[in-house]
């Protein structure tokens, strides 16, 4: 028996088709939790984890801990690790971070909207973009992110070898 290892939402209306990779990742402005708005143009250059998650989501509370490793063990002039909450209020994820002691870079979608564009519907979601700003893949769900077998994937699609990503990435850590 498989445990959860995603939260799942209705599509709405509003959602868009799911980028596929290869495709240009929409410019999008994060709008920070507790600090500045992002725009993702600026992290051109960079190999960009962008996890889209929940405080109401547990495999997404759980992911949390290791995408923040991730971002301790990665060389943060080649890659950035970033968190976007989908919480209805900045109260309860900054609350939670703090707590917790995860000091992930974090911003926030209150309305829903960038998830909406980004077609989201299960949570955790994480895109990984590559350094020309194209999405190179895809995760819906939970994943163990500070593996050496994801850290040696992703710098190798820094390179520009994304193979290594498919092995990696799309194995359920939790079966």
């Amino acid at each position: 028996m498989l445990a959860l290892t995603a939260c799942d939402r209705e599509q709405t209306v509003e959602s868009q088709h799911r980028i596929m990779p290869g495709e240009p990742f929409p410019e999008v402005v994060l709008p920070g939790l507790d600090r500045d708005d992002l725009s993702l143009s600026q992290l051109r250059g960079k190999v960009v984890v962008l996890n889209v998650w929940a405080t109401w989501c547990p495999p997404c509370r759980r992911e949390l801990p290791s995408l923040q490793r991730l971002g301790e063990l990665l060389d943060n002039e080649r890659f950035q690790v970033v968190g976007l909450s989908v919480d209805d209020n900045r109260h309860e994820p900054r609350e939670y971070l703090i707590d917790r002691k995860i000091k992930l870079e974090s911003y926030i979608d209150l309305d829903m909207s960038i998830a909406n564009r980004l077609g989201v519907v299960v949570f955790p979601d994480t895109f990984l973009i590559g350094r020309d700003g194209r999405l190179l893949m895809s995760i819906e769900g939970e994943r163990e992110w500070d593996s050496p077998q994801v850290i040696a994937a992703l710098e190798a699609a820094f390179t520009g070898d994304v193979a290594a990503l498919q092995g990696a990435l799309h194995q359920d850590v939790r079966e």
